[in-house]
């Protein structure tokens, strides 16, 4: 049985259609991520399934049972659900101590001290934040803050458990290095997890499966992996990083054994291959999704040979920009413009002639205007 099921849900505000027709599910013990850029729908949607927001259209379950259908009229209220939230802002009371803040839930549930002071270690122990508990909630770093959220979010053991941005407020090391160590609890745990974030590495990062959403509607729904290389449109490819998409026409397409398609393909200056997830007619449009970290340069200079390639391309570098990690190089090939991630230490300047390619897997054939 899922642990959240949204059907066809909507939530306009006056004229405005914040949420369209969105359609999901979240199997237990997941961790699902809604992804997209501010004023796609996503916060909305978790709000509606913490019922923070009732929903105008649709019908949401959690473990099995009904919580909202606006068509019957029933709405349950958001502490009748068994959820538990982090927050942005962490909403820590600063007029209180950790242990405090984390038993408040068990309080207001009227349960017994020994209970409470059981319960409140043993989700202080999980953060590794127990030798705070008698701690004023203001001593706390922003991190430290962020792990008595989440220990106030599963101390009364929540059926699901919602997270609204909540790296956002911190560094990006400490992000990174918190994100890893939430990822690793809710694993150890088990526990059903809805995160919404506008940051893309994070996404990849964290999740069993991300939800892509623009404009209120939901674009595609996979595994980060799958997300990332093999979209289903321009507009979820284009989301991630800074991809290089290329106009081609089709020549020829055949199926192969795993459920994709291979696709003969001319381009301005270049023909070649690329995989695909659906058939394609010759003479059709297409465009091909190369990730620039996905390029190889053929003469050996970059991280492995491009052996095996889908496509190939000579050129010029005309700009080189160092990243601390990698160098980010566009080359000009009098077709398209390639944008390559290369290590850091390739040594590749400004006017350099380089020979570029893309290794059979790398590349991925979409429809111009494929929609989810």
């Amino acid at each position: 049985m899922s642990a959240v099921i949204v059907e066809d849900v909507s939530r306009t505000f006056g004229d405005v259609i914040a949420v369209n027709r969105v359609n999901m599910k979240v199997e237990r013990g997941e961790f699902v991520t809604l992804l997209g850029p501010s004023g796609c729908g996503k916060t909305t949607t978790l709000r509606m399934v913490a019922g923070l927001e009732q929903n105008t259209s649709g019908r949401i379950s959690i473990g099995g049972r009904v919580v909202s259908d606006a068509d019957a009229g029933f709405f349950v209220p958001p502490d009748h659900r068994q959820l538990g939230m982090v927050f942005q802002s962490y909403a820590i009371w600063p007029h209180m101590t950790v242990f405090d803040n984390v038993a408040y839930p068990l309080r207001i549930r009227r349960k017994s001290k020994a209970e409470i002071k059981q319960k409140v270690e043993a989700a202080l122990r999980l953060v590794e934040m127990e030798k705070y508990a008698e701690r004023p909630a203001p001593a706390l770093s922003g991190g430290q803050q962020q792990r008595v959220a989440i220990a106030r979010a599963l101390v009364f053991e929540p059926e699901v458990l919602l997270l609204d941005e909540p790296l956002s407020n911190l560094d990006a090391r400490l992000r990174t290095q918190m994100g890893d160590e939430f990822r690793a609890l809710q694993k150890r745990l088990g526990i059903t997890s809805m995160y919404v974030t506008h940051d893309q590495e994070e996404a990849m990062a964290l999740s069993d499966r991300v939800v892509v959403m623009q404009g209120g509607h939901i674009l595609q729904i996979g595994a980060p992996e799958e997300i990332y290389q093999r979209p289903n449109s321009r507009a979820v490819a284009a989301f991630f990083g800074s991809p290089n998409l290329l106009d081609a026409k089709v020549t020829g397409c055949a199926a192969n054994g795993d459920g994709t398609f291979d696709v003969s393909l001319s381009g301005q200056g270049w023909q070649g291959h690329a995989r695909a997830g659906s058939k394609f007619e010759s003479g059709e449009e297409a465009v091909v999704l190369v990730r620039p970290e996905n390029l190889r340069f053929a003469n050996g200079q970059m991280n492995g040979q491009a052996n095996g390639s889908a496509m190939n391309w000579s050129g010029k570098v005309v700009e080189s920009i160092f990243r601390g990690p990698r160098t980010s190089i566009t080359i000009e090939t009098g077709g398209p413009r390639l944008h390559v991630e290369a290590p850091a230490l390739l040594g590749m300047k400004v006017g350099d002639e380089v020979k570029v390619a893309v290794p059979e897997a790398g590349a991925w054939a979409i429809r111009p205007e494929a929609r989810a």
